[in-house]
């Protein structure tokens, strides 16, 4: 499943990241085999809020799209 259909508050584990962002995402924590739970979406729905190795962050939904994630 997409991490931008995760629904809220569910744990998720990250199994593939889209080449076309992977970069940008590794340096905000986001790699292979990390626990991943979305917390919120803003008021029109895009950004999500996410919280990643205790911390929180933002990320477009169209970014989102290109994560891939399995439920823990």
């Amino acid at each position: 499943m997409k991490l931008s259909e995760l629904p809220f508050n569910t744990l998720a584990k990250i199994k593939s990241i889209d080449k076309k962002v992977t970069t940008r995402v590794v340096a905000m924590g986001i790699v292979l085999g990390t626990d991943i739970k979305v917390i919120r979406a803003s008021p029109l729905g895009d950004p999500l809020e996410l919280e990643v190795k205790n911390y929180n962050l933002s990320l477009r939904k169209s970014v989102c799209k290109l994560i891939e994630v399995e439920r823990i």
